[in-house]
Parts: structure tokens; sequence; C-alpha cells
């Protein structure tokens, strides 16, 4: 049901979705801030191992609207739901009629939403989508980016 996988790249729920798309075999891409620009620094294999762009600025809201635009429906990966990132992320994906998720990966339920979501999105277009994958940074939400990467693997609609 999944064509792509896209992000930012940030450490945490970003870069999470990248490995298990990598793993699974499904595409990868998006925007990154400029100098692919993380919390702990310039990370270059988001060019080189995920395909991810630079973006013209380093300004992450910059990103965040251009992979919500590029994508089909926005899954956001939270124990935050109040961090600024995430308020963006679902801001944007309102403002331009696009369909997200806004999940906590850590709950018992995650796998099953993120199940319903996925199908639902596939259904909505009738065909594979294009998914942004977002969500809270690792230093943030320790752990995150394991999480959301086993979850997305063991999830089974991909």
């Amino acid at each position: 049901m999944i064509e792509k996988i896209i992000s930012g790249g940030q450490t945490g729920a970003d870069l999470g979705g990248l490995k298990a798309a990598k793993k699974l075999s499904i595409k990868t891409g998006g925007l990154a801030p400029k100098g692919y620009k993380t919390e702990i620094g310039s990370n270059l294999e988001l060019s080189t191992l995920y395909g991810l762009a630079a973006a013209p600025t380093d300004d992450y809201s910059y990103r965040t609207a251009a992979n919500v635009r590029a994508s089909h429906a926005t899954v956001i990966f939270a124990t935050n739901d109040k961090s600024p990132g995430t308020k963006l992320t679902i801001k944007t994906c309102e403002a331009g009629g696009k369909p997200f998720l806004l999940i906590n990966p850590f709950e018992a339920d995650a796998s099953s939403l993120l199940t319903a979501f996925i199908a639902g999105a596939y259904a909505r277009y009738g065909k594979k989508i294009i998914l942004n994958v977002a969500g809270n940074r690792e230093s943030k939400s320790p752990g995150i980016e394991n999480c959301v990467e086993d979850l997305i693997i063991r999830n089974g609609v991909f």
C-alpha cells in the first residue's frame, strides 16, 4: 500500500520511518533542512542512503510544509503532541486537507491504529501512497526512533 516513505530526516520518528522503509525495500526520500541539519549536526546519510534533498533554508518549518505537500498522508509519531514541530505538522496537514494520524508509538493500540490509517489512505487515493513520517526528536522522546522503526516493520500493511 506504500509506494514511498518520506520525512525531514530529524533524529527520532523521522529517521525511524526511513530506516524501516529501507529494511522493507520501500523507496525513501523527502526534504531535509539545508546542510541536512539535525539536532546532532549535519547528517549526509540523509542524502546518500535515504535520497533526501536539501531545502534552500535550514528552517525546519520549510521542510515540514514541503513534506506534507509532497505526500498523500502523514503519520505523526509523538509522545509529546504539544511540541512545536508536531503542532506545525498538524496545522499544515489541516490547511492542505491532507489526512494525518497522531499516534503514540509506545501505546498498545499503535499497530492497529496505524494499519487502519494506512488502509484508509490507500482506499482514499486508490493507489499506493507516499507516506510522510514525522514526529518527536530522539532527545525529546528517548527510544522513539527504534520504536517507530519496529512498529512500521511489524505492521504488515506495507
